[in-house]
């Protein structure tokens, strides 16, 4: 059963998932109260007008009906009229046959005795003559009233509603899927990444490391499990599945007071009240049905003075692709098996033939055959927003074309690698499932008080209201898609440094009681090329939902936040553990940052350590070559470049480095030679080489290339350039106890923004804050390391994240227990307890995840 577009054709229906094999009949039984005659009408959708691909029959007890339904002679969902048959009382078998297995598609079957009667067509008439038929009221029932309602559980939805919970605000969060997640869910599938993929050390944190962290601990793919469980632990928290809204009641023509939702099973009608309203839909729906203002397609150059937008504004958007995740059939865009003979494919007329998949960003390999990937998108002026079945359906064909190409084509293959043989081995692949679920990447976005463009991501802009930032890079997709020839998957693919969102992007310029988060937020297109992903969309529903409790707490509106309370809003995104680049805490609230810090040990290092320099994944050269882009924004000059390179081999390996300076955004190809190096890596070693690189950067030079070619047996571990007046080997690093109340909680801000317990001590191991005086307090917040260089969260037992620990006060003359964890696996964790007046607070660490320190970037007390 398909209900994605339950809003725009009025219903869900049964879809033929056959991948050109006929599926088996779908059949139910009912009780015919009456005998006799009956009409039979059938709502279907002949989606390939030409070709009528999706044919199906109906049997009524077992006999087929002569019309052959789904081919009708329009591509819009309409009634077809089946004939004539006899009925009796009683039992009444009825099925529908699948005849092409090419997604045939049926929504309702009637049978009537009333041979005037006509179904109506209107999507409005349906609705009201279904509900009729079976019996339902179209009459909204209250759900509730709330403070804060969140429309849209993805991954922007979900941390919006739940920092709005634990900020006291009662909360709704209302999903139109059976699960959370979105993009992200176990239905689509996409992974969470973020800032951390480009920059090490950048991962977000906030609500959605703790997803991360809680999802790989409980042995899941995807996000939708691990948030359904952060959601349950919230008791200021409702979750309504599998509910759609439609509407937004308005108080005024800048106040929302409730929503209406349609349940995407039964068609019941739901409304909710609420104070402050959140849109997370992805598409900006509720922004829509209230009346905000809106952006869609791409802005001309002219507008916002975008170098990279085209002459004239248009309606391309970027399109997505086909996901299945755990629920959807495990793979992007289609999955394969392997057989043991050849299997022969032949292309369907009414999917277009490639001629060519050589490109930018788009070479065929080995998991290519088993199943899709992201860049098999159709064309940027489908509109997945109002016409999205189609836009779906055209990513269905994009498959089938996809696969003609692979199957039949392979004499035109182009490579990641040596894999020839695969172009036999491909023979024997035989298709087996196409999901049927897009994942979007942009349609509608809202605006607000501030639209994000493309100068402030590429020039790394830190708004004074940032509430959240993003260093993807601006990635985006060649708006012709799959078809694009040998320009490839991109029309942009730029490395950008962090940059940051401002909170005012983040509210509705008209509506006054509307935030949103998500891809459906204020930014051009450009802009949103380099926020749109998961992880980055995540720490802006953080953002969203804290503001939204906020606005509850003190009576006033998003703007206001910006006006008057921006500091407000930015400090406690810290206490919660959102990163903002350049802020550190500054609480005044916070009892800690007053306090004497002693511990037991701790640790001094000189020198480079994995500790000061963040690696990347460890990129084997033995059979590719390996380059990086540096940019090389605010740097004049280029003193050297250190590569640290790891040797297995047991002799000397030389190798030479290529250095190329980009002189064209976005086009790799457009390169000035500046040098080539000959390395010597000595044999069994692990260290940085250093190449005395001395190079001035020009004015037309954006980025730099470093290219190591193929060697056996090496591996290149990470870059790093080192500017004019920096030399970090001769740098001095003190982790000392009074790094945990200087108010950074990340290396890559401060290198000293941690305690870390002396190595060579066991455990336990602790750390004190002395505050002065007695004082009361009943919360404490702790920030542990889960070893942020990684670009996404790949395991939750992080070796140098606190395992089990104790936290103790200094209460009249003794040592009282608060908390104590026991298998925590968390970065940031909040105990709260019964007011207690101590002079002193305790962190005990009896155990690591395996680190042989313990580690600790800050604690927190508050009186609360």
């Amino acid at each position: 059963m398909d209900n994605q577009f339950v809003h725009l054709m009025g219903s869900p229906y049964l879809m033929a998932t056959g991948v050109g094999k006929p599926v088996e009949d779908a059949i139910m039984s009912f009780n015919n109260s009456q005998g006799g005659g009956y009409h039979v009408w059938v709502r279907d959708r002949n989606w390939v007008k030409e070709y009528a691909p999706g044919r199906f029959k109906v049997l009524v007890n077992s006999k087929a009906l002569k019309k052959e339904f789904g081919a009708a002679p329009t591509d819009q969902w309409t009634w077809e009229y089946g004939g004539k048959v006899k009925l009796k009382k009683g039992k009444v078998d009825l099925a529908l046959r699948d005849i092409t297995g090419f997604y045939g598609r049926c929504d309702a079957v009637i049978l009537t005795d009333d041979g005037n009667y006509i179904p109506p067509e209107d999507k409005k008439q349906i609705c009201a003559e279904r509900a009729r038929l079976k019996g339902l009221s179209l009459e909204a029932s209250f759900a509730g009233e709330f403070e804060v309602i969140v429309v849209g559980g993805g991954s922007a939805g979900v941390p919006a509603a739940i920092a709005a919970a634990r900020m006291g605000s009662k909360t709704a969060l209302i999903q139109n899927r059976p699960v959370l997640g979105g993009n992200s869910s176990k239905e689509l599938g996409v992974g969470i990444v973020g800032a951390g993929f480009n920059h090490p050390g950048w991962r977000e944190t906030g609500i959605i490391e703790e997803d991360e962290l809680l999802r790989v601990k409980i042995g899941q793919l995807h996000s939708s499990d691990a948030f359904k469980q952060l959601c349950d632990a919230e008791e200021n928290l409702k979750v309504f599945f599998n509910q759609h809204v439609f509407d937004a009641m308005m108080e005024s023509d800048i106040q929302i007071k409730g929503v209406r939702a349609v349940s995407t099973l039964t068609g019941i009608i739901t409304e909710y009240r609420g104070k402050k309203f959140i849109d997370c839909t992805g598409d900006g729906w509720l922004g829509y049905f209230a009346g905000a203002e809106y952006r869609y397609g791409r802005e001309s150059k002219d507008e916002f003075n975008e170098s990279l937008a085209p002459d004239t504004a248009d309606s391309i958007t970027m399109s997505g692709c086909l996901m299945g995740g755990d629920l959807g059939g495990f793979g992007t865009a289609f999955r394969s098996k392997k057989t043991d003979k050849p299997i022969e494919f032949v292309r369907p007329p009414w999917a277009r033939e490639i001629y060519s998949l050589i490109g930018y960003g788009r070479r065929i390999h080995l998991k290519h055959l088993e199943h899709g990937g992201w860049w098999m998108e159709h064309e940027g002026t489908v509109n997945d927003l109002w016409d999205a079945e189609s836009a779906r359906d055209e990513l269905i064909k994009v498959t089938f074309s996809y696969w003609d190409y692979v199957k039949n084509k392979s004499d035109r293959w182009d490579f990641v690698n040596d894999e020839s043989d695969r172009k036999e081995e491909v023979r024997n692949y035989e298709l087996v499932t196409i999901p049927i679920m897009n994942a979007k990447r942009e349609t509608r976005r809202l605006v607000g008080d501030y639209i994000l463009t493309q100068h402030d991501v590429l020039s790394g802009r830190m708004f004074s209201d940032c509430i959240a930032y993003a260093g993807w890079p601006l990635d985006v997709h060649h708006p012709e898609g799959i078809y694009s020839g040998e320009e490839g998957s991109f029309e942009f693919d730029i490395v950008v440094p962090i940059n940051s969102i401002p909170f005012r992007s983040v509210y509705s310029k008209n509506i006054d009681n509307l935030l949103f988060a998500g891809r459906c937020g204020s930014f051009t297109h450009l802009g949103l090329g380099s926020v749109r992903v998961q992880s980055t969309l995540a720490t802006i529903g953080q953002a969203a939902g804290t503001a939204a409790a906020m606005c509850i707490e003190k009576g006033i509106d998003p703007r206001d936040i910006y006006k008057d309370h921006i500091t407000k809003l930015q400090q406690t995104l810290l206490k919660y553990d959102q990163s903002i680049p350049g802020l550190k805490n500054e609480d005044s609230k916070d009892l800690a940052r007053d306090a004497i810090i002693t511990a037991s040990s701790n640790r001094t290092e000189k020198g480079l350590t994995p500790e000061k320099t963040v690696f990347t994944k460890s990129m084997s050269l033995s059979k590719h070559d390996r380059s990086v882009l540096i940019p090389t924004k605010d740097i004049e000059k280029l003193n050297s470049i250190r590569l640290y390179l790891i040797s297995e081999n047991k002799q000397t390996t030389m190798i030479d480095v290529r250095v190329e300076g980009l002189k064209k955004m976005g086009k790799p190809d457009h390169a000035m030679k500046l040098g080539q190096y000959n390395l010597k890596i000595a044999a069994n070693s692990r260290k940085w080489i250093k190449i005395p690189a001395s190079i001035e950067i020009s004015e037309n030079m954006e980025f730099l290339r470093v290219e190591v070619p193929a060697a056996e047996g090496i591996t290149w571990s990470v870059i790093r350039w080192i500017g004019q007046a920096t030399n970090p080997v001769n740098e001095i690093v003190d982790y000392k106890p009074e790094n945990i109340i200087n108010g950074w909680t990340r290396l890559k801000e401060n290198e000293e923004s941690l305690w870390v317990s002396d190595p060579s001590e066991p455990f336990p191991q602790w750390i004190e804050l002395d505050l002065g005086k007695p004082s009361e307090f009943n919360t404490v917040h702790l920030t542990f390391d889960t070893d942020l260089s990684t670009g996404h969260t790949e395991k939750f037992r992080q070796e140098v994240c606190v395992k089990s620990y104790e936290v103790s006060a200094f209460s009249n003359g003794e040592w009282v227990e608060l908390a104590e964890s026991k298998n925590n696996f968390q970065r940031h964790r909040v105990h709260k307890f019964k007011k207690v007046r101590a002079s002193k607070l305790r962190l005990t660490i009896r155990a690591t995840h395996g680190a042989p320190s313990a580690r600790v970037f800050e604690i927190r007390t508050y009186n609360e």
